[in-house]
């Protein structure tokens, strides 16, 4: 994975990768009620573990597209969740802790809920 950003200083250089940033979303995910990554899923899902296989990883990807930052997520919804608040909240909180620790302005935020499992 490649660098998102470089931070120089009289102490020397810090570099942010791709991989920190997705571990970061991973984590903000983590905290969201209703919402899992596919790893997440595979921990908690029993039954519907085969559904939450088709993913690899966290389901998450850092894009850089025309100099725009973008964060594709694929997800799971925790049945009984209302979906699209659920990401809305996931998508500001996502944009919120990136520009806090990282330094980052996120440009998009794409949710794609891709299975339903249980709490």
């Amino acid at each position: 994975m490649a660098e998102l950003r470089k931070i120089s200083s009289e102490l020397g250089d810090i570099y942010i990768s791709e991989r920190a940033i997705v571990q970061l979303c991973a984590k903000v995910i983590s905290e969201q009620e209703g919402l899992r990554t596919p790893r997440q899923a595979r921990e908690s899902s029993g039954f519907f573990s085969t559904i939450t296989q088709a993913v690899k990883g966290d389901g998450i990807e850092v894009l850089k597209e025309n100099g725009r930052l973008v964060i594709k997520m694929t997800l799971f919804a925790v049945y009984g969740t209302r979906i699209h608040e659920a990401a809305q909240k996931a998508i500001k909180e996502v944009k919120a802790r990136v520009r806090e620790l990282a330094g980052l302005e996120i440009d998009d935020v794409l949710i794609e809920i891709t299975g339903i499992v249980k709490g």
